[in-house]
This record gives C-alpha cells, structure tokens and sequence, in this order.
C-alpha cells in the first residue's frame, strides 16, 4: 500500500507521500484553488474556494440548494455571546457536511472576514466582528471552533479567516498600502487574527489584496512569518484573495470586461508574482497565475521545487484532516446527513441568534415594549420592510438556486406578531430603493476574472477561460439557471419603481390615521459592498428627512435601522425610539417584532461606535487610529476618539435596569505574572427579566509629564449574564496581567508595563459605573509558546541530505538565541531517515518517517513534526511514468 493511502501515518506524512508521487506539471496544478484531478493517483479535482459567513454559501456548482442564513457577523456579534456564535457555526459546518456527504461539496470555506471595523465607511462593515482586538478576537475564535469541530483527529471544515491584514477599505484594496507603525499593527490590526490562530486554531488563512507599509500582503515576510508562524504557531496553509497574486504584479493586466485592473507592481512580471508569493508563505493563489506562469518560473531558476513542495503538503495536510482521503467509517462527521440541512432546530437557533443581535439605542418615552391592548392600528413604512438584504455571499445573491426556505422580513413578522388580536398592520412602502433599479445581469465574483486566451471568438479559449473560474464539466444550462431563475421569496410590491414623491406623501396620509408608526429604515446591497466603500454615513433615499417627517406627523414613531453599519442623520437625535438590527438573517422579520413586543428584552450592545459624522473621522484610506498618527489629527475608535459619539462602543439599552454594586478586586498591588480578578454584584431593579452584558475595560495611568500613545480605556474582560426581577448575581472576571501589554520600541517585544492602572467596569465605553487604581510592578516571565520548525528540503533520495531549522518565540514575541533553550531531535524511523543535534537529516532508505523536534525552556517545551519522504528508484520510475 502507498504511504499516501495507509491511515497508519500521520496525515502531514501522507501528505508528503502524496506530493512526492506529483510530477512538477502535476504539483502546478494543485496550487491554485481549482486543483485539477489525477486520476492515476485517486485525486478527485477540488475546488477550495466555498463560502459560509453566516450560512453555507454554496460551493458554486449551480444547483438548487437549500440552506440556513444566519445574522451577519456584526449582529452576530453585538450579542457578545461566545458559546451562542459557537452554536451557530456549529449549525453551518453541519448543513456543509451534509452537503458533502450527499453531493460531494467541498468543504474548505473562506471566512470569516476579522477586519477591524474602525472605519464605519468600509463597504463590508456587516462582515466584521466590530471595532475592538480584544472582542472581535474572542468572537472570532468561538466562530472558528464551531465550524471546524471538537474532534481530536478530523477537522468539520476548513475556517480561513479573512483578509490578513490591515483591509478595511475597499476603494483602494488593489492598489493601496495600509501604513501603520509596528504598535499599531500589533495591538491593534493582527491582534483579533492572532486570536483566531492561537484560539480557534484556524486550519487556513487569507491575504488581502492591500500592501502593508509597502509590502503587499501576500508576500509579506512580516505577516507570512514572524507574525503567523513564528509567533502564534500557525501550522495550516496560506491562501491569497483571488487575484491578488496578479496584483503584486499588477502590470498591463485588464478583467474580464477590459477594464485596466491596477496593482502594486511590486514585482517584474507574473512569472516573478508567482515566484515571490510562494517563496513568502502564500502556499495557494485563488486565481490562475500559478497555473500560467509558475512552470517557467521554475524552470528559470525564481524559484524551487522544495519551495513548491512545502506548500503544497500544506495544502493537502488539510485535505487528509478533512478525511477526505479515508473511508467514511472512520471520519465522525461522515453520518452527517439531510436531516441537518434547513433542519427546524436551525430555523430556531437562527431566531435565537437575530434577537440577542438588536440593539435598542433609544427608548426616551419607554414606549418599547409596544402593548398589544389598546392599538387599534400600525403602520409598516419602508422598503426595508418587505425587501430582504442578507448581507455579502449569502444565500438568494450571487447564484439565485442556493436559498433559504425561511424568508420572514419585518413587516411579515409584525402581522405574524398580532395575528391573534385585534391590531390592524397596514403597510406604505414610502420610497423606493436600489434593489429595485439593479440589473440581472450575470455578475462575476470579486478577484474573479476569465482568462481568454485568445480572440473572442475563440470558444476553445473562452471554454478555458470559464473553467478557469467555474472548474471542469461545465454546464452552462445549470450556470443559465442558476443565476437567471427568478428570485424565490421575491416581495408582493405593488408599488415597483413607483414615484417616489407619491409614495411618501401617501405614507405621510395614512401615519396621521393611525396609533404607531414602525419605520424600518436603512441601506441595501447597493449602498456599499466588496469594492464599494460609502461615501457618507447618511441612510440612503432621503430617508433621514422622511423619518423626521413621520415623527412630526405622529409621534409615536418606532425607528428601526436595518443596515450594513452605523448610520448618521437628524433624525437619530429627534427620534426618540430607535431599534438597530443589521441584517439578521432569514427570520430577521420574527425577531425585530420579538423585540417591539417584548417577547423578547434587548440584550445586545454595540461592537462599533456610531459617530456624529464622517467628518469627525480620519481619511477612510488613513490606517492610524491615534491622532498623531493621521494625517489630519484625527483618531477612531472608543480607544482613542475624543469626540463625544452619536452612540458609544457597548451602548445597548434594555427594557428593565441593572444596578452595579460593591466592586472588589483581590489584589491592588500586582505583578506583572499574576491575574486580576475582580468581583462586582449586578442586581436586576426593574421589573422584566433580561441579560447585560457586563464590560471591563484597563486603562493606564499616565504619569505627569509624560507622554504615552496608551488608550483612553480597553476592553479586557465580558461577561453576560441573564437575571430574573430584583435578582442579583455576582460576576467574577478574571484577566491574567499578562494579557494588558504593549508594544515597546526600546525593548522590541511586548512588555507589561508598571505603573497605575484604573480597573473600569461599564455599561458601555462611555457609561463606567465603578472603577478602582491597581498598581502593576515586576517583570513579564513570559513563557515559550510557539516553535517554528522548517526543512528546507522534504522529499529526498537516498543519501541526500536536509537542513531543519527551527524558531523558539516567547509570548512576548521574543526569539530565542540557540543557547537560550535546549533542542532535541529524534527520528520516527533511523532505517529511512537520520538526524543529528544540530538538525542535519540524512536520508537513508526509501519511506516515509519524521523528525520530532522537542524544545525546552526553562518549565515550557513544545513539539513539532517535520514529515519527510526518501524516494527509492522505483518510486521515482513511477513518477516519471
């Protein structure tokens, strides 16, 4: 049996095996993300390229597809609920197993996006997990657990988290370089991502498209190496953004409709692009420039095929963790079947999710709860009521055959909500919106782009082109249908791109006549999207006047603001109750009338801060986020805006009020190696049940004339927690000291530093009811936490002979001289391979073995494999074959 097939060996062995068998045209073909097939090896072609941001997305195949759509990331995330985003991945991963199990699907999936939303212009906002490393970081890794499963030996799926890093605008994606100083890149713009590796232990990861001071980012020596792997021991594969090998190059190169497409031109020509990614640490292009153009990189001499090598056992290491090359009996996710697809217990875990997502910014009249008895008539205004906007790559956009079974909007589930009263639901649409005026047009997927390869009537080379995107065995009736087959919840709208001056002036009629007004405002997918920042915070369609409008008319108005971020407008000061639910999935509608009613209280907390205007913000394409690091002094964030927001990060009312009492903390006096732990009693004084979410925040104490670029506060601890009427609970939130450091520039390295600290427990950013001074002293013993070990050669014959070298990093990044630890090397099998101490291998005879590295330091020690393959004459006779 080839090593390869034999469950005995590690799957990093088998990998190894596996490549080892590849000729160099056959290795090519494997580093983009449509491996071809080879048949004469039992490799099935793969497309790795698959979506699940908050649904399975489908994995481009053009077929009817049912599947569950959850809130958006950054709903997701204003319910500060780890274990809840935890479940609902765990929902997701299953209907991709279950589509797998059934169809074959592929199951590595690119997400979540973990870009900062530090600016609320980005076109993506709703993909994030918000403003803070901190929460985001946490959130993250809970989202990554979920999906890729708790088995000790498979991995569910693949989670790539996205897009590393410093891409939080869209506009200058291709061409722009996001410059920051080290401090900020590590405190700030890494740290949620480092999170996802050390936490969630993310099996992949994706580039961005952008340079980071200077570099781009898929060959960036500081993010592909000291960062990643080096420092958070990340041991899974690299993939870039699709077409963002191209764009290193970035010369001469057009898309698909012949349009010029701008880079970097950092390197020469393609041949280079390819070259210098791979070399970096980028082991995959999601695109077809190694496919065109690594060949003759080799065989000029920019690059080697250990080089290659390298990457590609890491790209197939995740294909054997996946079971993916192993009978189904011994993979546990193999039973997964239909049952778990669109299943009744993820229709309600996906309304479970969308009500812990809506934030109640304003209740001034205590008007929310609405009561039932008494409200003779309401009225639904907006098109966001009955139009649908799930968010990027969900179900019902791109290929119209993947799509929920459930499609509840707002103004469904408020009738759903009184249909057993009295209450009259009457509904004016108001205005018209973009979806409305948007073509059907077939529309390629960002970074996507056909490769003609010849005049356009060439249908050899336009067939090529397609299959550059789609695959092999294309069927281009399947392709016809599913992205021109109409829209299956399309809404009844009976007034389709009417005037827009009549609809409101009838709107504005009927508010008169009745006893609540819910406005459901906000954008859609044509106010911004990948590609596409906002130009201004301001809700589309006029509707900040409109709203305004309404409220004078009838004053007992509901806003709710149904939108990709924050928003800006007059009326967020005049209205005086506002509900906020970015998208919320399939059941959006059930849960913001949940809400209105009470039959659930609002629980969740802003993730970013709503500001006044954009004005008050630094350049969207301006990456700092302290004053003095913009170009106009401005800064961002809660951490460092001195301006008094619109709405603070953490701000979310509830219908009941919560009272801190009596903070404690055991020790006012600590060392830098100890742990905080605070204690604060939290009492429930109103009269509904509800959850808040508790909130520590750590702020240094800036000694009198010095000057330091700390944050005004950061969140370094939550907790939510649920309490009955007149209840109270006390919260304990522990946080290792180590965890409050920063970078130094004299040190190189994080550090602890000494010194006051205010200890801060909030309702939000900007509502701190409690506080206390510790002092922190002492010296961080940080303890060894990453070992990078790498060959530089891994598939030999006998005789020749590799060279390990290997990297031992501190938590505090700090790179161990070779004196400072001791190394231990040991062969899996001295008859294939040897290996001395000073990590010369030497192969001795065909087969497969390993070289375990054990480092030691002080009471710390890690292990790492490296796999290797000894190549016997009828091996290579075999290849060449």
């Amino acid at each position: 049996m080839e090593i390869y097939k034999d469950s005995l060996y590690s799957f990093e062995e088998r990998a190894t095996d596996l490549v080892a068998h590849m000729t160099l045209e056959e290795k090519i073909s494997q580093v983009g993300n449509l491996g071809a097939a080879i048949p004469r090896l039992g490799i099935p072609f793969y497309n790795y390229w698959s979506e699940a941001s908050h649904g399975f997305f489908g994995p481009f195949k053009y077929r009817p597809m049912d599947v569950t759509s959850f809130p958006v990331c950054l709903a997701m995330s204003q319910s500060w609920d780890r274990e809840k985003i935890k479940r609902v991945t765990e929902a997701i991963s299953d209907e991709c197993r279950a589509y797998h199990n059934i169809d074959g699907d592929e199951l590595h999936m690119w997400c979540p996006t973990i870009n900062m939303a530090r600016d609320p212009r980005n076109g993506r906002s709703d993909e994030n997990f918000g403003e803070d490393p901190y929460l985001a970081g946490k959130l993250a890794a809970s989202y990554i657990q979920g999906l890729q499963g708790d088995d000790e030996k498979y991995v569910k799926v693949i989670a790539t988290p996205k897009h590393y890093a410093l891409n939080s605008s869209e506009n200058n994606r291709h061409c722009g370089s996001s410059n920051v100083d080290e401090a900020t890149l590590r405190e700030y713009y890494t740290k949620a991502f480092e999170y996802a590796i050390k936490e969630g232990k993310a099996e992949s990861i994706m580039t961005s498209y952008n340079r980071i001071n200077g570099i781009p980012a898929s060959c960036n020596d500081m993010l592909l190496t000291t960062l990643l792997r080096e420092e958070w021991g990340f041991d899974g594969f690299v993939v870039s953004d699709c077409g963002a090998v191209a764009d290193v190059y970035g010369g001469n190169s057009s898309n698909a409709s012949g349009q010029n497409v701008s880079g970097h031109c950092f390197a020469k020509n393609l041949k280079e692009a390819s070259a210098m990614t791979l070399q970096a640490g980028t082991d995959m292009s999601c695109g077809t420039e190694h496919k065109y153009n690594l060949l003759q990189a080799v065989h000029e001499g920019l690059i080697t095929e250990d080089v290659l090598n390298r990457a590609l056992i890491r790209i197939f290491s995740s294909r054997f963790r996946l079971g993916l090359f192993d009978v189904k009996e011994q993979v546990p996710y193999s039973v997964i079947g239909k049952e778990a697809i669109c299943s009744t217990k993820n229709a309600e875990l996906s309304v479970d999710m969308a009500n812990d997502t809506i934030v109640l910014l304003k209740n001034d009249k205590n008007m929310l709860p609405l009561k039932k008895e008494g409200i003779k008539k309401i009225l639904v205004v907006g098109p966001n009521a009955i139009y649908r906007e799930l968010g990027g790559y969900s179900a019902g956009s791109i290929s119209k055959v993947v799509e929920t079974t459930v499609n509840i909007m707002a103004l469904e589930g408020i009738k759903t909500a009184v249909k057993d009263t009295d209450v009259e639901v009457l509904y004016e649409k108001g205005w018209c919106s973009g979806r409305e005026f948007k073509g059907d047009a077939l529309e390629l997927l960002p970074g996507a782009e056909i490769n003609v390869m010849g005049d356009d009537d060439n249908s050899e080379a336009m067939l090529a082109g397609i299959g550059d995107i789609l695959g092999p065995d294309i069927d281009f009736e399947a392709i016809g249908t599913a992205f021109m087959s109409p829209e299956r919840h399309k809404p009844e709208d009976t007034d389709y791109q009417a005037d827009n001056a009549m609809l409101f002036e009838r709107a504005v009629k009927m508010a008169k006549k009745v006893d609540y007004v819910i406005v459901i405002a906000g954008t859609d997918g044509t106010t911004a999207s990948e590609e596409r920042d906002r130009e201004t915070l301001e809700l589309p369609y006029e509707q900040d006047e409109k709203i305004q409008k309404l409220l004078e008319v009838n004053n007992n108005t509901v806003v709710v603001i149904t939108a990709l971020g924050s928003v800006k407008g007059v009326f967020l000061e005049k209205a005086h109750t506002i509900l906020n639910a970015h998208f919320a999935g399939e059941a959006q509608g059930t849960a913001i009338a949940n809400v209105i009613f009470g039959n659930v209280n609002p629980n969740a907390k802003l993730t970013a801060t709503w500001y006044k205007d954009e004005s008050e913000l630094p350049h969207i394409n301006d990456y700092g986020i302290r004053k003095n690091d913009t170009l106009d002094s401005k800064s961002r964030t809660y951490m460092y805006f001195e301006g008094k927001p619109q709405f603070p990060f953490g701000h979310g009312l509830s219908y009941t009020s919560f009272a801190y009492e009596n903070m404690r903390i055991g020790q006012i006096n600590l060392d830098a190696n100890d742990t905080l732990e605070v204690q604060v009693d939290i009492k429930n004084v109103g009269n509904y049940a509800g959850a808040e979410i508790i909130q520590l925040y750590v702020a240094k104490e800036i000694p009198e004339g010095t000057v330091d670029n700390k944050p005004y506060r950061q969140l370094k601890g939550f907790e939510k927690v649920f309490l009955e009427p007149q209840e109270t609970k006390t919260i304990v939130l522990k946080v290792p000291v180590c965890e409050i450091t920063f970078w130094s520039y004299l040190k190189k390295k994080m550090i602890v530093e000494p010194g006051n600290y205010r200890i801060e427990i909030g309702r939000s950013s900007a509502d701190i009811v409690c506080s206390k001074i510790v002092n922190i002293s002492g010296e961080w013993e940080a303890p060894l936490t990453a070992v990078y070990a790498i060959s530089n050669r891994t598939i030999l014959k006998a005789g020749e002979s590799a060279q390990l070298t290997v990297t031992a990093t501190l938590a505090d990044t700090t790179k161990l001289n070779y004196e400072e630890y001791r190394i231990k090397y040991e062969s899996s099998n001295i008859n294939v391979l040897e290996v001395d101490d000073d990590g010369n291998v030497t192969a001795k005879t065909g087969g497969c073995a390993s070289v375990q590295i054990n480092v030691f330091y002080k009471e710390n020690s890690i292990s790492k494999k490296v796999p290797f393959v000894v190549k016997c004459k009828e091996q290579m006779l075999k290849r060449l074959r």
